[in-house]
């Protein structure tokens, strides 16, 4: 989807009328520097300590008032990820701890303790924004609306290196080579494949026979020009795509998961869709806190979104769901499907297949 796409031109419930992001965060701001400077004042002031372990203690306050302040108010915009308890409490002292060092490092080069105070605050209030901005505003919605706007030639244009660089295009072009070698894998001649949130089904440059299924009906057009669906349908929701029970020998759900709000409900489609033994080959971003994927890609979407100008990239392109080896396994599981294979690419995308088993709780189809 280009930074220069068109905007959204339907209504839709996700164009709501909200508060301004800046004057939400500038509240949250001023609240919790006022729990920081407050709290800190009283301990350092009333109670002697050593202003190092105030400002210690203050800022450990500010970063749970922040998590309470945003959890509130941002319950709007689909937060779907969050850091384990025992992580994010370490986190929270580290953080605690770079603001009694850099009330140190102010207090050493001769500043006075009140405008060190006020230096630490800013920097922490620069470094949170930024943080709080490009881990969490994923909306699957929103970026929908982008999505659908997309030029045809979108994911063709992510494997030229003269449109969006030579990183880039090896990496999207690597992982539609890895996946067509995956599909080939599994394919034999008079089998049905089914790709369910295809975009223009890139991978598919053998012209194996392929129904696709997304919500840019140009990008289909493009797929069927080009060869790389036999069939297509239109659809607005994975959960619901239309299609007979029973019906293909592979479902194929490429770079789609993570962007999905009603995830359990398209994965029980999926199973519904396939025939008894049928494969469902996935690819994910391997997305682990501080994995190599979660650094580039918040980066990117910093640069596409803020930079560049890019809607979808600001809504960090709907990812939603950050999945580890363990996440996909029992997603999977809860659903009947027994893995059969799991590997990583390049540190940065989860291949996995998994086929439909016959489960009491599901039925047989």
């Amino acid at each position: 989807m280009s930074a220069d796409s068109a905007g959204p031109s339907e209504p839709s419930e996700a164009r709501r009328l909200t508060h301004p992001f800046l004057l939400v965060a500038l509240l949250g701001g001023i609240l919790g520097a006022c729990v920081n400077l407050g709290l800190a004042g009283a301990v350092h002031f009333g109670k002697g300590w050593n202003p190092l372990a105030a400002i210690f203690l203050g800022t450990m306050a500010n970063q749970i008032f922040h998590f309470l302040y945003y959890s509130v108010v941002l319950a709007n915009r689909e937060l779907r990820w969050r850091v384990a308890p025992p992580l994010q409490l370490l986190l929270y002292v580290a953080v605690a701890a770079t603001a009694s060092g850099l009330l140190w490092i102010f207090l050493r080069l001769g500043a006075p303790l009140a405008p060190a105070a006020i230096g630490v605050l800013i920097a922490l209030s620069l470094a949170n924004g930024l943080l709080i901005r490009i881990v969490s505003f994923s909306n699957a919605r929103l970026a929908e609306i982008e999505y659908r706007a997309m030029d045809e030639s979108y994911y063709d244009d992510h494997t030229d290196a003269g449109k969006v660089g030579r990183f880039r295009s090896w990496f999207h072009r690597s992982r539609f080579i890895q996946l067509t070698k995956f599909v080939d894998e599994h394919y034999r001649p008079g089998m049905r494949i089914a790709d369910l949130g295809c975009g223009n089904c890139w991978w598919n440059t053998g012209a194996l026979p392929v129904t696709g299924v997304d919500i840019n009906e140009k990008m289909l057009a493009w797929a069927q020009r080009h060869r790389r669906v036999q069939e297509f349908q239109v659809c607005a929701d994975l959960a619901r795509t239309g299609l007979p029970d029973a019906s293909f020998d592979i479902v194929v759900m490429s770079e789609t998961l993570e962007h999905l709000l009603a995830l359990h409900e398209t994965v029980a489609e999926v199973r519904r869709i396939l025939k008894p033994g049928g494969v469902f080959l996935i690819t994910v971003p391997y997305d682990f806190f501080l994995s190599p994927f979660f650094i580039l890609f918040n980066i990117h979407c910093v640069i596409q979104g803020f930079l560049l100008g890019s809607v979808y990239h600001k809504y960090r392109c709907g990812h939603i769901h950050h999945f580890t080896k363990r996440r996909l396994g029992i997603l999977l599981r809860e659903h009947a499907f027994r893995r059969t294979r799991q590997f990583v690419v390049n540190g940065m995308t989860l291949y996995a297949a998994a086929l439909k088993e016959t489960d009491p709780a599901h039925g047989s189809a």
